[in-house]
């Protein structure tokens, strides 16, 4: 195990379709709707999309955290309980002895604005409100329907949350003394026990949060006492109920993550903050600050964006993950190479790349490597780095150059049958064309990538042709191509690169290979295409892959240069125009009632 948050390569793969809960996730009501018209005003921080769950959601969770909300590092994993809090929660379920079977859930979905106030009681509270009746649906799934014994409410809202879902079980409940409540007609396993929230300590002490979750612990190991088998520990995980509990954190396991998420994500504590009237997340490394505080940044675009190849499906919001086709997303790497395109196989290894000249942080990790598919392919493509985008959606080539190579994908008759591999794993856009270039020809990038494409070969032998993208690719492929391999090369997106890519795709024209679109036009259409739903993580909202570029790296005016600390990811701004969809006619009933 190389650390206590487990193996890199270890990744959730997604909610599972048999299942439902990808489809159940798709069913959220109309959050901005509801609040404007319960609340009178934009409730929920929307622009960067909800977070459903973090953890189990294949029935063998035992143990079930509820919140009240995610905040901004969370928004950016697509995951709950993935900042300061949730490695608090972490830290606790740990010393209970579950290291991986246990489900993080919220009252809300959304983040909220400002506090919990009584405003928002009805829509969370209220068995009325579309959000409670959609909140019992995801918890009658994991709870009832799986194998949970215990559940943990943390927080004001999330203990009344519990205490509204007993209730609706003919249950009663005090949320002040959830561990009292009585279950109705829940499953006789179920117990709960309530916590105040860890942001609720003031001026810097934690002595009442610690004694608080003391308690928490003393009732848990009364029930552990009264029945061994209530609550087994995980496989490998010691526990020793009858120690002190230390109020601590625990970093969040790279397993609760889709693959390729940036390992600051989660790392213990948080890690971004808001920015930009909602419209940005800034991200910092591990020598970076919470709002840049004490570094003189400058961002010289805020990607404005605009909506030249979106597209969705009826009923889908561009702010939200699919809900037509919920199902439509990459489940990561299979297993037996998900640890060599991280470099951490034995024997192929990336090169330490902050002592050959990298400026970004090591932090950042090495995850965004590929976008595609790694099995049946019929084309594989080489390509440089082109935004900074990658580093968010955890795939290779996911800004505008991306988006314009979907549009050639697509006129070569290929919507799934590719797989795009970056030249190099971290960010180089601030180096010289040289400093690539060395890092290209660095025998252990050589090496992995060679190793990588004979496996990609071996399994899919119609992939015959490499389209290598940029200099770095075009230096890069013929020296990785396996035997027969065609190497084809196309200048990097741009203005100038449209006679390079169709005289690519004449070429292709040419070539006997499977294609998953009838009588495709090779024909280059002008502008950008949207990367399919297919080739990014669960979670990933409409607008990402598409508006161009979404990430900026700043300048650094102490250093002037680009900063190794920090980048923002922008919604577009044709979104964050956007109006609030209008409510179904059963949520304005609804709402009308609340």
């Amino acid at each position: 195990m190389a650390d206590e948050r487990g193996n890199p390569w270890e990744h959730d793969p997604a909610p599972a379709t048999a299942r439902g809960g990808a489809a159940l996730f798709a069913q959220t009501p109309n959050y901005r709707g509801l609040g404007r018209a319960v609340v009178g005003r934009e409730a929920f921080r929307w622009h960067h999309g909800p977070m459903f769950f973090r953890g189990r959601l294949d029935g063998s969770a035992k143990v079930v955290v509820v919140g009240q909300e995610g905040a901004q590092d969370e928004s950016l994993s697509h995951r709950s309980f993935t900042g300061g809090t949730g490695a608090r929660m972490q830290y606790l379920l740990r010393h209970l002895g579950l290291d991986r079977s246990y489900l993080f859930l919220n009252s809300f979905v959304y983040p909220i604005f400002g506090q919990y106030t009584d405003d928002l009681r009805p829509l969370a509270q209220d068995r009325r409100s579309p959000i409670v009746v959609h909140r019992h649906r995801v918890l009658d799934k994991a709870i009832v329907d799986g194998d949970v014994r215990l559940l943990i409410a943390v927080g004001r809202a999330a203990k009344e949350s519990i205490a509204t879902w007993i209730q609706a079980h003919g249950g009663s409940a005090d949320p002040e003394r959830l561990d009292r409540a009585g279950m109705g007609s829940l499953p006789s396993r179920v117990r709960a026990v309530g916590v105040v929230h860890p942001g609720a300590a003031a001026g810097g002490s934690t002595s009442a949060i610690r004694a608080d979750f003391q308690r928490a612990c003393d009732i848990v190991r009364s029930l552990v006492t009264a029945d061994a088998g209530w609550l087994p520990a995980d496989p490998g995980v010691d526990r020793n109920l009858a120690e002190p509990f230390q109020y601590r954190s625990a970093a969040i396991p790279y397993r609760d993550f889709p693959f390729g998420t940036c390992p600051r994500l989660g790392r213990g504590g948080t890690s971004s903050n808001r920015t930009d009237a909602q419209r940005a997340i800034q991200l910092f490394s591990a020598a970076g600050r919470y709002n840049g505080a004490g570094d003189r940044l400058l961002y010289e675009s805020t990607a404005e964006g605009s909506p030249d190849g979106y597209r969705d499906d009826t009923g889908d919001l561009p702010y939200e993950p699919p809900r037509a086709s919920p199902t439509a997303f990459d489940p990561g790497p299979p297993a037996d190479l998900a640890r060599l395109v991280l470099g951490a196989e034995p024997g192929f290894p990336w090169p330490e790349f902050a002592a050959l000249g990298v400026t970004s942080h090591p932090s950042f990790g090495v995850g965004p490597i590929y976008r595609g598919r790694f099995r049946d392919l019929s084309l594989v493509v080489l390509a440089d780095q082109a935004s900074n985008d990658d580093l968010f959606t955890g795939r290779a080539l996911s800004g505008e150059a991306g988006q314009r190579l979907e549009r050639f994908l697509r006129a070569a008759g290929l919507t799934r049958r590719y797989l795009v591999l970056r030249t190099l794993p971290v960010d180089t856009l601030d180096l010289s064309p040289s400093r690539r270039m060395s890092l290209v020809d660095h025998p252990q990038v050589q090496a992995l990538h060679r190793e990588l494409l004979g496996r990609l070969v071996a399994d899919s032998p119609q992939a015959t042709t490499l389209l290598a993208v940029g200099p770095g690719a075009q230096r890069l492929a013929p020296r990785v191509a396996p035997p027969g391999m065609e190497v084809l090369e196309l200048a990097a997106a741009g203005p100038g690169a449209t006679a390079s890519w169709q005289a690519a795709l004449d070429q292709l024209a040419t070539r006997t290979y499977p294609k998953d679109l009838t009588n495709p036009s090779f024909q280059l259409g002008p502008g950008r295409g949207q990367l399919p739903r297919a080739d990014l993580p669960y979670g990933t909202l409409r607008w990402v892959g598409s508006s161009g570029d979404r990430a900026v790296r700043p300048t650094d005016l102490n250093l002037d240069r680009p900063s190794p600390n920090y980048l923002k990811l922008f919604a577009p701004t044709w979104v964050a125009q956007l109006t609030p969809a209008p409510l179904t006619p059963a949520e304005q009933a609804a709402a009308d009632q609340l």
